[in-house]
């Protein structure tokens, strides 16, 4: 996926006070799972003047369970799953170059260095999508013009600490089973050892974008190790900040990559199968897929504050 191969954030003075399990987020979730998977099936039995009886149908199955080695996407399997561009108008082409997350009606999560690409300004956000080569997969695609984007107040490239954004849509999405958000963290994640990464990037460093969104199955790597790896530099001055970034990886080659950034880390909501929690989001790999090599991404649920105030400020 699309990485600028680096992240961190400098420990701010004050940190956001998140509480575990907030109320609204946790409503949320469950509103959206409800508005997509729960219907009202009427029915009666076969006589004059017979009462109707409402029964609600609960749809929410899991996916085909997530293998190692990595492999394609069923459809509708990831329907938070968006990818970022920017649209020339003059050549009527697309440059896609991050990934994201639907996570509302109106808003998408991604990494705040996607807005500092040498593509172009994002403008354009496809969502409903499988395999952009093809229109015989079963997929929904829409594209969603950009009406303003945010990043985090702190993130000052080339640092990539506070790699976080938020892209509000021109119009709301209507949400189906190929379109719907995943739910934000109700946990930090620290203590959680499997995740699903999820994107359209390269399957090599040197190699180009997948046609087909592929998903992966990685590990909690140790904070040790990350600390260890990534060396102070322009874009790691204090190095690997746990706080605020979570080290994820695989002792076999599987990884996310060039064109990935932005996009989930994922975990599946202990209640509903259907439903994903956006626990990180992709941003910086110092060597892509190599075994036992992590990659750094940003602990969404560090910023629930500065996520809920944006969106709420600018709805």
């Amino acid at each position: 996926m699309w990485w600028v191969l680096l992240l961190l954030m400098p420990l701010m003075a004050s940190q956001p006070t998140i509480l575990a399990q907030n109320p609204d987020i946790v409503n949320s979730c469950t509103q959206y799972k409800k508005d997509v998977f729960e219907e009202e099936v009427a029915y009666s039995f076969l006589f004059p003047n017979a009462p109707i009886t409402y029964e609600t149908v609960d749809n929410c199955r899991r996916y085909t369970p997530l293998i190692v080695g990595g492999q394609p996407a069923d459809p509708k399997e990831f329907p938070h799953m968006a990818r970022i561009g920017h649209f020339d108008g003059q050549q009527q082409h697309i440059e896609w170059f991050c990934g994201g997350t639907l996570i509302s009606h109106q808003f998408v999560l991604t990494a705040a260095h996607c807005f500092e690409s040498e593509q172009g300004e994002v403008n354009v956000v496809r969502l409903g999508d499988l395999e952009f080569d093809s229109e015989q997969d079963d997929a929904l695609p829409k594209n969603y013009g950009v009406q303003y984007y945010y990043q985090h107040p702190n993130f000052n490239s080339p640092e990539l600490y506070n790699d976080i954004g938020l892209i509000k849509l021109s119009e709301s999405v209507i949400f189906d089973r190929y379109k719907h958000p995943a739910c934000l963290p109700f946990e930090s994640g620290q203590k959680i050892n499997e995740f699903i990464a999820v994107g359209w990037g390269s399957t090599n460093l040197a190699g180009r974008s997948s046609a087909k969104l592929l998903k992966v199955k990685l590990d909690r790597v140790a904070d040790d190790v990350c600390r260890r790896v990534l060396e102070p530099s322009e874009e790691y001055p204090t190095g690997f900040t746990p706080i605020s970034q979570m080290c994820v990886g695989s002792s076999k080659p599987m990884d996310t990559c060039n064109g990935d950034s932005g996009g989930p880390l994922l975990v599946y909501h202990q209640e509903y199968p259907c439903m994903y929690h956006v626990m990180g989001i992709t941003s910086a790999g110092i060597s892509c897929g190599t075994p036992h090599i992590p990659s750094v991404y940003t602990r969404v649920h560090y910023y629930l504050d500065w996520i809920r105030e944006t969106m709420s400020n600018n709805h």
